[in-house]
């Protein structure tokens, strides 16, 4: 079987474009929200994490953190809907740097959600997120770094959240 340099184009063509497609359907943004919209979501070993939020009347009214597994299963915080009420915030930012922070507790875990670009010498810069899992003396118990990151506007969320005093990233 021969093929012209025009069919090969096509079936190259159509190869890349399954090949391609196949990736973000699996993760495009909001799958994990359903009908909301999604502000972070990133898959990280054993599923997705996310944080969804609701707007009404087109102000943003709050938000939730989801956490699914592979199999289905998983929680999410408010349990109750979407609310700011349980989460607190931090952001630090200067030239080539960009830390956001997002906590919350349940029971006597504290859950960080964050979201990091240190640009460094100008080189390109490094971005890195997840889920951070504190005991309630502030002691890691997990983390979970994000594999691939889908969605990520944790700024939007966090200029309506109280800032968490206590934390070394500071306020403003």
């Amino acid at each position: 079987m021969s093929l012209r340099v025009s069919e090969f184009s096509i079936v190259g063509a159509v190869c890349s474009f399954v090949v391609f497609w196949a990736g973000p359907i699996e993760s495009a943004p909001g799958r994990i929200c359903g009908g909301e919209h999604t502000l972070f979501q990133c898959s990280v070993r054993g599923g997705e994490v996310a944080l969804c939020s609701n707007y009404i009347d087109g102000e943003l009214s709050g938000v939730q953190f989801r956490f699914v597994r592979e199999g289905g299963e998983g929680f999410m915080f408010p349990d109750s809907g979407f609310s700011f009420d349980g989460f607190k915030s931090n952001h630090f930012f200067r030239y080539q740097v960009d830390y956001k922070l997002v906590k919350f507790s349940v029971g006597s875990h504290i859950y960080s959600l964050y979201s990091n670009y240190d640009g460094g010498d100008g080189e390109g810069g490094q971005k890195n997120a997840g889920v951070l899992i504190s005991d309630s003396s502030g002691k890691a118990v997990d983390e979970m770094p994000c594999l691939q990151i889908v969605a990520d506007n944790l700024g939007e969320a966090i200029l309506r959240m109280k800032c968490d005093m206590d934390d070394a990233l500071g306020c403003k």
